[in-house]
C-alpha cells in the first residue's frame, strides 16, 4: 500500500508540475518502468485473487494501470482541437486526482474500520478530519465519502495553483456526488458488504480489462505512425536524424594542445560564441515558456501573465544573437588564422563555429513553423514544444561537442582560453537538461 500511495502521489505531482523535475524521468526515458509496473500489478492481482482479497484492493490497482497511460499523455491529445483536448485532459486529470484520494480512503478504512469480534473503539484523533470518526464508528460508506470529499477540497488548492478553472469545476463535479452518497443513511447491519460477499471474479475481470486498456494505450500511442511527437524538429523526429549536427563533422587532431601565440584572440572568439548562444537561448526560452503558458491558459482556463508581445520579444533576442554571431565569426576568423590545421584548439573553434551556424540556419524554419502553429489555441502547444525541443538540443549537442574536445577544454595550459566558454556551455546545457520535451 505504501508503494502504491507513493506512486499515486508521484503521478499527481508530475501531472501538475513543470517539465523540468528530475522525477519526470519516469514519464520520459524511464517510461518503460510503467510497463514493468503493469506486469507486476497483474501478477499481484492473481495472488490477491487467490487469497480472495482482490476486490477490496482494487483502489490500489488503479495507480499502476494509470501510469502507462500518463506516459503517453501528450501523444493522446496530439492533433486534437482545443475542446476535445480539454475533455480528454480533464478526464485523465480527474483520474489522477482521484487516485491518491482512493488510496488514502482505503488505508483509513483498513486502519479504522471495526473488526468482527473486537470491541469497537473510536480514537479521539479521528475527530480531527472529516470522515474518520464515521469510519471508526462503523458508518463506512458515509465516512469514506466524507473523507474523499474533504481530500478533493484540499486538492482544489493544487488545481488553483497549477491548473485552472476547468480542473476546479471537475473536482466540484466529483465532490457533489460523493457528498450526496454520504448523505444517505447507512444500511442496517453495516452495509451491503456484510450482506453479500464481494465478487472476486468481477474484480479479476476489471483488473485484466484495465491492464489491457492501459497496455493498449501505451503501445498504441507510443511512436505511432504519423503521431506528433512533441516537436517537428529533427531532435524529436526519428525520420529526420540525418538533419542532425554530426559530431564527426570536425576531426579532433591527435596533437597535444598548447597555448597559441595569440591566446587572447582565441579566448575572445570562444567567449563571443558562448554569448551568442546565450542570447539565442534567452529568446528561445521566452518563446518556449510563453507559448506554454498561453496554451495552458487556453487548455485549463487560467490567467497566467504573459510577456507582452512575447513572440516579437523572443524573436528580437534571436536577431540580436545573429548580430553577435557576426562579431564572433570575425573574431574566430582572426584567431583561426594564427592556428595550424592540426592544432586541437583550431578544431574546437571550427566545430563551435559550424555548430553556431547550424543553429542559425534552423532559426527561420522555427519561426515559420511556430507562426503556423499559433493560429489555433491547440497549436500553441506545438509551438511551445518546438522551442522547448530546440532549446534542449542546443545545450545537449553543445555539451557533447565540448566533451568531444575535452582534451582542449580541460587542458590546464589552455584554461585562460577556454575557461569562460566552458562555464557558459555548462550553463546552457543545464538550462534544459532535465526538461521532458513534449509532455
Amino acid at each position: 500500500m505504501i508503494a502504491t500511495g507513493v506512486l499515486a502521489l508521484t503521478i499527481l505531482v508530475l501531472a501538475v508540475a513543470e517539465t523540468n523535475l528530475r522525477a519526470h524521468y519516469l514519464i520520459d526515458q524511464g517510461e518503460f518502468i510503467s510497463v514493468i509496473g503493469l506486469v507486476f500489478i497483474v501478477g499481484a492481482g492473481f495472488v490477491l485473487f487467490a487469497r480472495r482479497q482482490l476486490f477490496v484492493s482494487l483502489p490500489l490497482v488503479f495507480p499502476w494501470l494509470l501510469y502507462p497511460v500518463v506516459t503517453q499523455g501528450d501523444q493522446i491529445i496530439d492533433n486534437l482541437s482545443i475542446n476535445p483536448m480539454r475533455i480528454v485532459v480533464h478526464v485523465l486529470l480527474a483520474a489522477i486526482f482521484l487516485t491518491p484520494v482512493a488510496v488514502i480512503v482505503l488505508g483509513a478504512k483498513r486502519l479504522l474500520e471495526p473488526k468482527d469480534g473486537r470491541e469497537r473503539r473510536v480514537p479521539a484523533w479521528t475527530a480531527l478530519f472529516p470522515g474518520l470518526r464515521a469510519i471508526a464508528d462503523g458508518r463506512t460508506r458515509q465516512g469514506a465519502m466524507l473523507l474523499a470529499s474533504s481530500l478533493m477540497v484540499i486538492e482544489m488548492w493544487l488545481a488553483d495553483q497549477y491548473l485552472g478553472t476547468l480542473m476546479i469545476v471537475t473536482l466540484i463535479l466529483m465532490i457533489v456526488p460523493a457528498l450526496l452518497i454520504a448523505s444517505f443513511p447507512e444500511n442496517a447491519g453495516g452495509g451491503a458488504a456484510k450482506r453479500r460477499p464481494p465478487s472476486e471474479a468481477i474484480a479479476l475481470v476489471v483488473l485484466l480489462v484495465g491492464a489491457a486498456v492501459s497496455g493498449g494505450a501505451y503501445f498504441g500511442y507510443k511512436n505511432r505512425p504519423g503521431a506528433y511527437q512533441g516537436s517537428p524538429s529533427f531532435f524529436m523526429d526519428p525520420k529526420e536524424q540525418n538533419s542532425n549536427y554530426r559530431l564527426d563533422r570536425i576531426a579532433v587532431p591527435s596533437r597535444a594542445p598548447e597555448l597559441p601565440a595569440a591566446p587572447d584572440a582565441a579566448r575572445q572568439a570562444l567567449t563571443a560564441y558562448g554569448h551568442t548562444l546565450e542570447r539565442m537561448l534567452a529568446g528561445y526560452h521566452i518563446l518556449d515558456r510563453n507559448y506554454t503558458y498561453d496554451f495552458h491558459n487556453e487548455l485549463f482556463l487560467r490567467n497566467t501573465p504573459l510577456v507582452p508581445n512575447y513572440r516579437q520579444t523572443g524573436l528580437r533576442l534571436v536577431e540580436e544573437a545573429r548580430q553577435l554571431r557576426a562579431d564572433a565569426d570575425a573574431k574566430a576568423a582572426a584567431a583561426r588564422a594564427g592556428l595550424r590545421d592540426d592544432d586541437p584548439l583550431a578544431a574546437l573553434l571550427d566545430d563551435v563555429r559550424a555548430y553556431v551556424a547550424f543553429n542559425f540556419d534552423r532559426a527561420p524554419n522555427l519561426e515559420r513553423l511556430s507562426a503556423s502553429f499559433e493560429k489555433t489555441p491547440a497549436g500553441l502547444q506545438h509551438a511551445a514544444h518546438l522551442y522547448e525541443g530546440e532549446s534542449k538540443f542546443l545545450g545537449t549537442r553543445l555539451a557533447e561537442i565540448v566533451d568531444k574536445h575535452h582534451v582542449v577544454v580541460e587542458s590546464p595550459a589552455l584554461a585562460s582560453v577556454t575557461g569562460e566558454f566552458a562555464s557558459t556551455t555548462r550553463a546552457l546545457h543545464e538550462a534544459y537538461a532535465h526538461h521532458v520535451v513534449g509532455f
